[in-house]
């Protein structure tokens, strides 16, 4: 039954995600054609203030309403209320900060920028809590349905004015357009409105204080990196790497948030049986695994073809941090399922001391990768900190259930071994093909294809006979061999 719940919720939330994240990739596509890198650069500042100001107040509230094994009408009023004052007060704050971050920068554009995102806090703090009703009980299409739209909503307005204006300020108010849209349609979803209402507040507190010094610390580790790039090698570099990171940021959308949202529902649920939630998470990083490490690396092997047709010759630098990204990504998101479960099951101060450890080491980092390689030092800071993170939170998963390293390790080990292999494959057969990045669309699509098709084929071959090897265990071969035997038989 948990399981059917759990196939069915990711089902939907990927199909949303996916669909939502294409709008969000056609979006950035069409302004990196009509807007300059340095565009890109003013707006990442304006969203890593954004990030700052809202990690400082943040209360994580839909997250507690789920982790609660009853919420009453109470706890909803609540979580609402948090929400709209923690909004208001992020409003401000950017509203307070604008100045000081352009200064900052030394492009004093950043000020204006800031101040129009400030309604993106606002509008989001006025989210309807009951809507996450639906989440609790798994339901994940209506929420599928709003990711849709608030993004529909937002390519449409930041073209528009993209196009009426080559003009920068088609980004902050196409993310505010997302954001109204976003909100409404909780409203229309799920009309039943909450009351102002602080009765509750203790129980949130008690969990989200920790989870919400987490994203301080988070929201502290990616603001140092936009700030350091920013300052150190200029809004021209800082654009490239919103750009590059904007790849890696739709990867962890779509493959990250629709298993991260039901495995934490899961977990919340069984929360009580710690033998059953041990047997879940294995078998979820496990499948996790097989997909996040070979599409995540595949992308990073082929980031200058995907580049190369998707913006042109004059992204070429994003084309590196791509590379870069990608993988390191992968490691944030075999880490975010760990962090999931040791949050659903009531441990996130475990979780903030090793985020504050990450982003404080994330600074020399940065600082010394900077100094001696540039940008793509600091893409090496960026790995490193990845790796150390996710590190950390097998770690902190063994304190909290017993489990150990090794078997955690062990779950990843033929999706591992079989990404390495995929790599080895695709750098060869590279180093074989005529042309490159740069000769021409249809050339580069066609050193595109047979990259991606040979570090396929080579990544399931491996995997498929490393798990001959192993005598057959249950895991997603078995399931796929299940899956495609079932199909062959009922056509």
């Amino acid at each position: 039954m948990l399981r059917s719940k759990i196939l069915k919720g990711m089902s939907w939330l990927l199909a949303g995600r996916l669909t939502s994240n294409l709008l969000g990739l056609a979006s950035t596509l069409i302004a990196a054609r009509l807007l300059m890198p340095e565009d890109f650069g003013l707006m990442a500042i304006g969203l890593g203030v954004f990030a700052v100001a809202g990690a400082v107040v943040d209360l994580p509230v839909g997250a507690a309403l789920v982790q609660m094994k009853n919420a009453s009408k109470a706890d909803f009023d609540t979580a609402w209320t948090i929400n709209l004052v923690r909004g208001a007060i992020v409003s401000a704050l950017m509203l307070l900060a604008a100045w000081p971050a352009a200064f900052l920068i030394g492009d004093m554009r950043a000020a204006g920028l800031v101040a129009a995102l400030a309604a993106y806090p606002l509008l989001t703090g006025l989210r309807n809590a009951w809507f996450e009703q639906y989440i609790r009980d798994m339901d994940f299409r209506r929420e599928a349905l709003v990711d849709v739209l608030s993004k529909l909503a937002s390519l449409v307005v930041m073209v528009w004015i993209a196009w009426a204006t080559r003009s920068y300020w088609a980004l902050p108010f196409g993310v505010v357009a997302g954001a109204f849209i976003s909100t409404l349609m909780t409203y229309v979803l799920r009309p039943q409105l909450p009351a102002f209402s602080l009765q509750s507040f203790r129980k949130f507190f008690n969990f989200s204080i920790w989870v919400g010094l987490g994203s301080v610390a988070d929201s502290f580790r990616d603001a140092t990196t936009t700030f350091f790039i920013g300052r150190l090698l200029g809004n021209a570099k800082l654009g490239f790497f919103a750009i590059g990171s904007q790849f890696g940021e739709r990867l962890e959308l779509v493959l990250y948030a629709p298993l991260e949202r039901t495995l934490f529902a899961a977990f919340s649920s069984i929360q009580d049986d710690l033998e059953r939630v041990r047997v879940a998470y294995l078998r979820g990083i496990h499948a996790a695994a097989a997909i996040i490490l070979p599409v995540c690396l595949g992308i990073g092997l082929i980031a200058n073809e995907l580049i190369a047709l998707a913006l042109g010759p004059n992204w070429s630098e994003a084309a590196l941090v791509l590379a870069f990204i990608a993988p390191a990504t992968a490691l944030y998101l075999l880490a975010g399922l760990s962090n999931s479960l040791t949050n659903a099951l009531g441990h996130p101060k475990a979780l903030f001391r090793y985020k504050l450890i990450s982003a404080l080491l994330n600074v020399p980092a940065l600082a010394l990768g900077i100094s001696y390689m540039g940008l793509t030092g600091a893409l090496w800071a960026c790995v490193f900190t990845a790796f150390g993170w996710y590190l950390f939170s097998v770690h902190v998963a063994a304190q909290v259930t017993g489990l150990t390293r090794l078997a955690q390790f062990s779950v990843i080990g033929r999706s591992l071994a079989s990404s390495l292999v995929m790599a080895a494959a695709v750098w060869g057969v590279r180093g074989l093909l005529p042309g490159g990045p740069g000769e021409g669309v249809w050339e580069t699509l066609a050193d595109a294809a047979i990259l991606a098709s040979t570090g396929a084929a080579a990544y399931a071959a491996c995997h498929l006979t490393l798990w001959q090897f192993a005598n057959r265990p249950q895991g997603i071969e078995a399931m796929l061999l299940a899956f495609l035997t079932s199909r062959f038989a009922r056509d």
